[in-house]
């Protein structure tokens, strides 16, 4: 799901995929699902929130340029799906996956390593000591969203202090103290569009 090469524009039966619709979204717009709907990424960074019975959410993965998220791929559980920055996407129906039966071989194939990755993600949830968490928070996010930089990688988005703090199941409070060390400790450092960078 996370491929970072531009959408191909394959022609499919004839027709190019790149006729349908692009839609825009901005920083903190949700792209709603609906039943059997496929949304893909062609420029940006969306979090996938998984939304708890009790109504609270828990972070469950980014999608970024060429990944993919629906409904279709877990329909029994509710997430939402929230633009972290200006984003570009394609909505497909069932019936365009029909028609164009190569898409549905690409999709499949990136919604089972989200899945993978959604599983790492709720591994790091588990580890015991924040400091340890929210370090192996970095470095997955480092893999999944991070631009090469002269002395290390750039999180693509600007992430708050709450938003590693809900990622992570921990306090705001907890993060700000934890990257003071960290920064201090000279692994990560906030550059002047306050986008951390993981030092090499």
């Amino acid at each position: 799901m996370f491929l970072s090469h531009k959408p191909s524009s394959k022609l499919y039966l004839g027709r190019s995929v790149e006729e349908l619709p692009l839609q825009r979204y901005e920083r903190g717009d949700e792209i709603v699902t609906l039943d059997s709907e496929i949304w893909q990424i062609y420029r940006g960074v969306v979090q996938l929130n998984r939304v708890q019975l009790d109504g609270r959410e828990v972070v469950v993965g980014w999608v970024t340029s060429n990944g993919v998220f629906g409904s279709l791929d877990d329909s029994l559980i509710s997430y939402r799906a929230v633009a972290l920055g200006d984003v570009y996407a394609r909505r497909y129906t069932a019936q365009d996956i029909i028609k164009y039966p190569q898409l549905g071989q690409q999709f499949l194939s990136q919604f089972s390593d989200r899945l993978l990755k959604a599983q790492q993600l709720l591994a790091i949830i588990a580890i015991r000591k924040v400091e340890d968490r929210l370090k192996n928070l970095l470095l997955l996010m480092k893999q999944e969203i991070g631009q090469p930089v002269s002395d290390g990688v750039r999180l693509q988005v600007r992430f708050t202090h709450q938003h590693l703090a809900e990622a992570i199941n921990t306090t705001r409070v907890t993060v700000t103290r934890t990257l003071g060390d960290f920064q201090r400790q000279e692994l990560v450092y906030i550059d002047r569009e306050k986008h951390i960078v993981i030092k090499s």
